[in-house]
């Protein structure tokens, strides 16, 4: 009998086990301890990075908000509302929160409100600057004898002595002069646009900026002189900066140099023109949230030594408007 071609092969125990062994040694079998350690060393490392991105994002977040209080912390935030109008805005760090003297090249140290310029320095001629502060004035006397009030938020710039056929100062701000007489050498006060010179005499000089350059005479006379013009004035006249020209006109002269004597005086000014002066004078923000109340005209004096609540509360008596202070703004409404 024939054996069929298509039975099944029966392999004896010692083939199975020496096919088992080529096979094993063709395709070996993975190591399962080896690949778990991969498998578990690269979550380790996907955690490692997932983490350090985390942390990255997180410190970025954490410099951005450090950024943005600090910035906050320097600003003088303004609350507007829609249609509202900023009278005044506060300046941030413009300058000193003392009166400050530097003499020449030396470091500016914080002085007292009056400043007597020592008459034994008189080998070199050496330039002083003095700077006020907002809401704080200063008194210095000059080399000859001339006194000079310096307002807030203002800079003058002075010798020990005065060398030469002229008596030199210079002035950023505003200031109130009175003059030791002096034929033969001519005070002058130069400022970003004017130069006013003088004998002997008292007057005012106003200068925060271009447009709001002031030169008022209260006795004696003065020439006033820009780039383009050279005009003098009289006793209660004030020479007005404005286009490249001066405008002449007479005023009541307390309105320019009632500051000098610590007062607010403004008579028959605009509620814009009296909120700008104290904004500026406590170096607060001003806001009209009743823009109607912009032209208001108002009469006004008050002492400045009372502080900011004294000046809002005689303002409200006024009964023209509501006046509140609070976090560093006047509102008007």
């Amino acid at each position: 009998m024939n054996t069929e071609s298509n039975h099944t092969e029966e392999y004896t125990f010692e083939e199975v086990v020496l096919r088992d062994h080529l096979l094993r040694k063709t395709h070996p079998a993975p190591d399962v301890r080896q690949q778990l350690s991969l498998f578990m060393e690269s979550k380790k490392q996907r955690q490692i990075h997932y983490t350090r991105w985390i942390v990255s994002l997180l410190s970025a977040a954490a410099v951005l908000i450090l950024v943005f209080l600090l910035f906050r912390g320097k600003s003088q935030h303004i609350v507007v509302s829609e249609g509202a109008v900023v009278a005044y805005e506060a300046q941030k760090e413009s300058m000193p929160h003392e009166i400050l003297l530097k003499h020449g090249n030396e470091e500016p140290h914080a002085v007292r409100g009056k400043v007597s310029t020592p008459t034994g320095r008189t080998i070199n001629c050496i330039l002083n600057t003095l700077t006020t502060p907002s809401g704080t004035t200063a008194e210095v006397t000059l080399a000859d004898g001339t006194t000079v009030w310096l307002n807030a938020n203002s800079r003058l710039t002075y010798p020990d002595r005065f060398a030469g056929n002229t008596r030199e100062v210079n002035l950023e701000g505003e200031a109130y002069f009175k003059v030791t007489y002096d034929a033969r050498h001519p005070f002058i006060v130069k400022t970003a646009h004017t130069a006013t010179r003088v004998l002997g005499t008292e007057f005012n000089v106003r200068a925060y900026a271009p447009s709001d350059t002031h030169i008022t005479l209260v006795e004696g006379s003065v020439q006033v002189s820009t780039p383009q013009t050279i005009r003098c004035i009289v006793p209660g006249e004030d020479a007005h900066f404005m286009g490249n020209t001066l405008h002449i006109a007479h005023v009541d002269t307390e309105r320019y140099t009632a500051w000098h004597n610590d007062e607010f005086y403004f008579d028959n000014e605009s509620f814009l023109t009296i909120a700008q002066e104290i904004g500026k004078w406590y170096n607060v923000n001003v806001v009209f949230n009743n823009p109607d109340k912009v032209d208001t005209r108002l009469f006004f004096a008050t002492p400045k030594n009372g502080g900011i609540n004294e000046v809002i509360d005689i303002l409200n008596s006024l009964g023209k408007a509501k006046i509140t202070y609070h976090d560093n703004q006047i509102s008007i409404d």
